[in-house]
């Protein structure tokens, strides 16, 4: 995403400079340089250790909002109230940042997102994020028509990966990702195959039963490995403070002999632009875009309003 955005940011705005607020400083994935990587604050302020941290990460937020002309919060799925993390209620966060923003007097961007609020409650801190907003583009209708109810005026666009497409419908078949069955994959060929695993937990079963998640993921990759195929798992998010919403962490205790994982983002990137899999299983939705963008036959397991949104975008 960040690679794009910078790219189409870029365009809209030459010769500017970026920096650019993350959870993994370390390991940055698209690096150049007019770009500065910062910690997110705040970092898992419910533990005491990491208080001087937040307090640095803090006054490095502030100031970046002094040094800024304009600050853009986006693109993606970053704006909603219901996904399984760590993070009791993320609007909360976002309603500091914009407030700080605005403190400062600085125009805010609100690019490319996603939007799901499900709890009517939840409205009025959407009004808080985006009120005073000076540009807002959105994703899929959902969200544009969510903005619209409380009086917000936005654009749609595409997702920034999107930039890229090559525009070839390549999905072999949309499953709900909650309760799938192993018989609804027997009409598909795949023996003899290299199929990707792109998989995030909590949405793998109808209940909250990790114990029958596991089980389902282990069944999966047995049925792949009986046809003789090879298991590759493409975690998509290595998120290093919050371990629910961490791909890697969940995908790593089903490796065996014969399979493999991506250490990185940049490795699993590289298996999507160089073709390292003749398949993928997409549930995320950066899976299910780069298997688009780069031509790839994917079987999608949708597991909420932005993977629907995005798969009525790409019929289209």
């Amino acid at each position: 995403i960040i690679k794009n955005e910078v790219k189409l940011l870029e365009h809209e705005f030459p010769k500017s400079a970026f920096r650019i607020f993350t959870y993994d400083v370390k390991h940055p994935f698209f690096v150049q340089e007019n770009i500065k990587y910062l910690e997110y604050f705040p970092i898992d302020s419910r533990k005491v250790k990491n208080i001087f941290r937040n307090m640095k990460n803090l006054v490095s937020f502030l100031t970046t909002l002094l040094w800024s002309d304009i600050v853009v919060i986006g693109g993606g799925g970053i704006i909603y109230d219901s996904e399984i993390q760590s993070v009791r209620n993320p609007l909360d966060q976002w309603i500091f940042r914009a407030k700080c923003a605005r403190f400062f007097r600085k125009n805010i961007y609100f690019y490319a997102l996603w939007i799901d609020i499900k709890e009517q409650e939840n409205f009025k801190k959407l009004e808080q994020i985006f009120k005073k907003a000076w540009k807002v583009t959105v994703r899929d209708i959902k969200s544009w028509e969510q903005l619209k109810k409380i009086g917000i005026e936005s654009e749609i666009v595409d997702d920034p990966v999107m930039s890229e497409a090559t525009q070839k419908w390549n999905i072999l078949g949309i499953h709900p990702s909650r309760g799938f069955s192993l018989k609804e994959f027997e009409s598909y060929d795949i023996g003899g195959l290299k199929i990707g695993l792109a998989l995030r937990s909590g949405y793998i079963w109808k209940s909250k039963d990790a114990r029958i998640e596991r089980l389902l993921v282990e069944e999966l990759c047995q049925y792949i490995e009986k046809r003789w195929s090879k298991v590759i798992f493409l975690p998509h998010s290595f998120h290093p403070t919050d371990m629910q919403a961490n791909d890697y962490e969940f995908l790593k205790q089903f490796l065996k002999p014969g399979r493999e994982i991506c250490e990185s983002m940049q490795e699993v990137y590289e298996v999507y632009q160089h073709h390292l899999v003749h398949c993928v299983i997409s549930m995320r939705l950066h899976s299910i875009i780069l298997s688009y963008v780069y031509g790839i036959d994917q079987i999608v397991l949708s597991y909420s309003q932005k993977t629907e949104e995005l798969l009525k975008k790409l019929k289209q």
